[in-house]
């Protein structure tokens, strides 16, 4: 953008989020892409959700870019809540949890009113914001779908759902293909949500959900062609979905955003270690003295919950793994009084030996994952760590969890094969987490496969670290990514400038 874009903005986008970091982190990174490209871009959210991003704003725009921050009142009196709990991040238990879907519900009213007073040119708004797709319509503008998830996936659960085969198996255990992919795709009904057999409120939400991205203008999708080709030919083609691929969105952000100033390139938003910052976090400079491509890092993100015996497994496989390694660990986890949840002495053992560091709460992941010393990641599969896994060029344990991680494991085993797989076969839910206990022989036995000097370890590390340099040079000036975005954003223009919106 040059530094006349803001004066010459002539597009407004409204971007709408869900109520989880996982989702509305990535989209704010998609609307400062749009900001980047001359679009005045408004971020509608509430007051807790944008304490993680709000301060950076105002540098945004001094830069030239138009960015508007705008609140809705979360209704925590009417639903239960106390204040400052607004995110399925924050919810506790089930109960909880509810009660903030509950009032995303309820934040349809007020968001419609705000979006229709102020009239923009288009809505960017997360799947799970469905009734966006009407309203849009009835602004004759139209709405842009951020999933955050893999080409991949969204394949999969289409065929899933299209053909039904988890209906001709005996039992949960028993795999079945996914007809009509470009890969032989098996998984089992325990690898997917119980909802899926005995219909309840979260199946009406899908499909509501499902229904609208059907009549939505396009999809948004946090990827790059290079890495799922086959997957994003087969969504745009046989299943007829206008689609564009924007991804990696934290590297090309940091491409797109470097260029508009360069003498000032926002570190509080790139992603790159800086050797001269004094606030770097102590990790890496632990990571400066161990030798290149032998660490391995351990997350499983901000949501997954491990029971203390799970968490006991993952410490005593690591520490015999003969592997140093990261391990960060959720902050409540961690925090829980009288739970015994390490062995006896690990911490000082580890430390000592210099084998390996525990770090409760947040961790710097895409400067840990780029670091020459990381040489694997044992990950949930969530999509955000998967692209940041991807664009470091790491082989991956994969061990998911829940929501469409089982989907992103066989990515990475099946399709891209850079994948080990471990951990569980049942899919749980992310807020009561799972009672499935992985065994610490399994575990020490995955990160030892992924790091290991044989001939097939070999070629994974060569597969994702050509997956990694395709991930940056599609962000860069004439990739497919940084294309994909000039596309998108001269489609917006065109569409306004006929003021007719094809479905």
């Amino acid at each position: 953008m040059d530094s006349n874009a803001r004066k010459k903005s002539s597009l407004t986008a409204y971007f709408i989020p869900y109520l989880t970091p996982s989702h509305y982190l990535p989209l704010f990174q998609i609307a400062k892409l749009f900001a980047s490209r001359g679009v005045h871009v408004i971020f509608l959210t509430t007051y807790h959700n944008s304490l993680s991003f709000r301060d950076s704003i105002p540098s945004l725009n001094q830069l030239g870019l138009h960015i508007d921050l705008e609140y809705v009142d979360f209704p925590s009196k009417e639903v239960g809540l106390p204040e400052g709990i607004e995110s399925f991040s924050a919810a506790t238990n089930t109960d909880m949890a509810g009660r903030v879907l509950q009032a995303f519900f309820m934040l349809q009213a007020p968001i419609e009113a705000m979006v229709r007073a102020a009239k923009p040119d288009c809505i960017v708004a997360d799947t799970h914001c469905f009734w966006t797709t009407a309203l849009a319509e009835d602004l004759g503008i139209p709405r842009l779908v951020h999933h955050g998830q893999a080409a991949f996936s969204l394949a999969a659960i289409d065929a899933f759902d299209r053909y039904t085969p988890y209906e001709n198996v005996k039992s949960d255990d028993e795999p079945f293909l996914l007809p009509g992919l470009p890969h032989p795709i098996y998984m089992t009904r325990s690898e997917h949500p119980p909802w899926i057999q005995s219909s309840n409120f979260y199946t009406t939400f899908l499909n509501k959900i499902k229904e609208a991205d059907g009549n939505s203008y396009g999809l948004l999708v946090d990827t790059f062609y290079e890495l799922e080709k086959d997957y994003i030919d087969f969504y745009r083609t046989t299943l007829d979905c206008r689609t564009w691929c924007i991804g990696p969105i934290f590297l090309h952000h940091d491409h797109a955003l470097h260029k508009i100033n360069s003498k000032d390139k926002l570190n509080h938003d790139n992603n790159k270690s800086d050797e001269n910052n004094p606030s770097k976090h102590p990790c890496l400079e632990w990571l400066d003295k161990m030798p290149r491509g032998k660490v391995v890092y351990v997350s499983f993100g901000s949501l997954s919950r491990f029971s203390s015996a799970q968490l006991l497994e993952i410490a005593h496989a690591l520490e015999s793994s003969g592997h140093p390694f990261i391990w960060v660990v959720r902050k409540k986890e961690s925090e829980e009084v009288g739970v015994k949840w390490l062995p006896e002495g690990f911490e000082e053992r580890i430390s000592q030996k210099s084998i390996g560091m525990l770090i409760e709460g947040w961790a710097p992941q895409p400067q840990i994952l780029e670091h020459p010393a990381i040489g694997g990641f044992v990950t949930h599969c969530g999509w955000n760590s998967s692209e940041e896994s991807l664009a470091a060029g790491l082989p991956v344990v994969a061990w998911p969890l829940s929501a469409e991680q089982f989907y992103n494991r066989k990515l990475f085993i099946d399709v891209l094969k850079i994948g080990v797989g471990v951990g569980n076969m049942k899919w749980s839910s992310m807020i009561d987490g799972t009672d499935e206990l992985v065994k610490r022989d399994k575990i020490e036995n995955a990160v030892r496969e992924m790091m290991g000097d044989h001939v097939e370890a070999q070629e994974r590390r060569q597969r994702a670290k050509e997956f990694g340099i395709a991930a940056k040079k599609a962000v860069q000036q004439g990739g497919s990514s940084y294309d994909s975005l000039t596309a998108v954003i001269d489609e917006l223009h065109r569409l306004k400038n006929s003021s007719k919106v094809a479905a």
